[in-house]
């Protein structure tokens, strides 16, 4: 049986998994509930545009999600900015956001966080 961890719990344990991993938010209902930042790296976005990043991204799950019907279930998306790589995997109840260094292996953090099986 899965123990039950606390959003904030999993955005720490998956902050620890990577030192590419910049930031980890979780999205319940399109509002961030709980987040964390690598305090070692200088945030890319003030406080107002990480807000609207956040939000488009459950915009643009919203979109994915019309598809699912025709295409299957979208696991998750990237996207790759200059600067940094922002990726969100979809969950049976929100999204899990994380913004990755560009150089970051982006396959190999996704696995190790779907392979922790948590329950938040």
């Amino acid at each position: 049986m899965s123990r039950q961890h606390s959003p904030l719990d999993v955005c720490n344990q998956i902050l620890e998994m990577d030192d590419s991993i910049r930031f980890v938010g979780r999205i319940k209902d399109k509002k961030v509930v709980a987040f964390a930042r690598n305090t070692s790296k200088t945030p890319l976005l003030d406080s107002e545009l990480g807000n609207m990043a956040h939000y488009w991204a459950s915009i643009k799950a919203g979109v994915e999600e019309m598809f699912d019907g025709p295409l299957g279930k979208t696991n998750w998306m990237i996207t790759a900015k200059e600067y940094v790589k922002l990726v969100t995997l979809f969950l049976d109840d929100g999204l899990l956001i994380f913004s990755l260094e560009v150089e970051a292996d982006h396959d190999s953090i996704i696995k190790q966080i779907q392979n922790l099986n948590l329950s938040l």
